[in-house]
């Protein structure tokens, strides 16, 4: 038993002071930290060592202490990004383009991302809606010929078109992840927290990024940040991205819109020519990948998004059942490398995709008119602030 005076608890102290710091800095962590914290404070008094009342003024005095520390760095003018290690983006341009998407699944949380832009003393000079994005080419330099932040607010679809206009400028690209999947910020381990994904466009490090190409017959090539998709993800898309549906159905839009896709799944006729073979193949799907992350929240992996080698992720799906389906989508997120009959992962630098008939087409989850066309890897194609690697 300790002879000295027991008030305030030490012990409750420095548990709510660690718990209520890193929580500002991680809010997901408070769901695990506090109760942690409660805990040490009980077993203080559960031991004897200490009445409730020093448990008590020890806590209080601890999450203050706690409360206090985010405006005392910042007084004494020091950045916690410092602690590990990192600095500014070097060169960060001195304004912004914030390109919003209203139709992103999470754009209800926008103005909270504005409210995170203005605490990182980000300028945004000019708010930009998807729809408009074809002003984005006269809003990429200052008026004095910088280049200036272009930001996308959305999810996959925006980010995707955001980042085909910058292919090859020098304008870098933040992302800001308010999309329902945001397969390519999870693919570069961007924040999905607002708060936490604005921090990062200062605190990160601009890093060249493949995009994927597609050239087709007639019209301008177009790129694409995350996939490519024929087959189920258009039916999917089809359902998914009408206005109507999202207003009725709200956060059940995309599980309606897959049962739809499952239940009228067709088979699709195609050749894929790549590495001077040709394939003709009947599939539901095909999938040619720029960005190794999909399935949203299960985050399957393909393969390391910083890896040397630049291809494109390919995934050709015959007319298998939802149960091998399903086998095949285990295997990813158990990273199990093992081939699953009737699904097929290609690596390519180049792909054409050929059918007898017109193939819808989605990008990046939006739709974009048909096949055929051909698919190539643009390396470095875009500078996007990414979090610097461990």
């Amino acid at each position: 038993m300790p002879r000295t005076s027991s008030f305030p608890s030490g012990h409750s102290a420095s548990a709510f002071a660690f718990a209520l710091a890193a929580s500002r800095e991680l809010p997901e962590a408070g769901v695990v930290l506090f109760p942690l914290a409660a805990g040490v404070a009980y077993s203080r008094v559960y031991l004897g060592v200490h009445y409730p009342s020093d448990v008590v003024a020890g806590g209080a005095f601890g999450a203050a202490v706690g409360m206090a520390t985010r405006a005392a760095l910042r007084n004494l003018r020091l950045d916690l990004s410092t602690v590990s290690g990192s600095s500014r983006t070097p060169s960060l341009p001195s304004e912004a383009i914030l390109v919003t998407s209203p139709r992103a699944g999470r754009s209800r949380k926008l103005t909270r991302a504005r409210r995170a832009l203005e605490k990182q003393r980000i300028h945004v000079a000019e708010e930009l809606e998807i729809e408009h994005l074809d002003r984005l080419p006269e809003l990429l330099r200052t008026a004095n010929a910088e280049p200036r932040l272009v930001i996308a607010a959305g999810g996959d679809g925006t980010v995707g078109s955001v980042a085909g206009r910058l292919a090859g400028a020098d304008n870098p690209l933040g992302i800001l992840p308010l999309g329902t999947g945001n397969d390519f910020a999870r693919s570069l381990d961007i924040p999905l927290n607002p708060r936490r994904a604005a921090r990062l466009l200062s605190t990160g490090e601009i890093s060249r990024i493949d995009l994927g190409r597609l050239t087709r017959p007639a019209g301008p090539p177009k790129y694409f940040a995350h996939a490519a998709t024929v087959g189920l993800n258009v039916d999917f898309a089809k359902l998914a991205t009408r206005a109507s549906v999202r207003g009725r159905l709200g956060r059940l839009t995309y599980l309606a819109a897959a049962v739809y896709a499952v239940r009228e799944r067709t088979t699709f006729t195609c050749t894929l020519r790549h590495d001077g073979c040709a394939q003709e193949m009947d599939l539901l799907q095909l999938s040619v990948i720029s960005a190794p992350v999909i399935g949203g929240a299960l985050g399957l992996s393909v393969r390391n998004p910083r890896g040397a080698k630049h291809r494109l992720d390919v995934l050709a799906v015959e007319d298998v059942s939802p149960l091998r389906m399903l086998r095949a989508g285990l295997f990813l997120l158990l990273g199990i490398k093992r081939s699953v009959p009737g699904i097929r992962a290609l690596q390519v630098e180049h792909l054409r995709v050929d059918s007898p008939h017109p193939l819808g087409l989605s990008l990046d989850g939006e739709l974009d008119g048909n096949l055929p066309g051909q698919f190539e890897a643009i390396v470095g194609a875009v500078r996007v602030i990414a979090p610097r690697p461990s």
